[in-house]
């Protein structure tokens, strides 16, 4: 715990990505600290919606989320794209 300043001997115990990707160096004399994991547990939600204009850019969508869900938002991400063909 000391070596990598980790708050909490739970976490050992833990299966969170998260926590373990943090450990996964490429050498290993590499030094490494550890990173606070979020308060709250990861979430997915899937958002499926229609554009009917040109002028929108994704930043315009990522902008609004985070102006709604302030600092509870921790990542946005685009992961499919459809375009009817008419």
């Amino acid at each position: 715990m000391i070596l990598y300043d980790i708050p909490d001997i739970r976490l050992f115990w833990s299966e969170d990505e998260r926590f373990l990707k943090q450990f996964i160096g490429p050498h290993i004399w590499q030094k490494i600290k550890f990173q606070p994991l979020s308060r709250y547990p990861p979430l997915i939600n899937d958002i499926s919606f229609w554009l009917p204009s040109e002028t929108y850019s994704q930043n315009d969508f990522y902008d609004l989320v985070r102006t709604i869900g302030g600092d509870l938002i921790e990542k946005v991400v685009l992961l499919d794209e459809f375009a009817h063909p008419k």
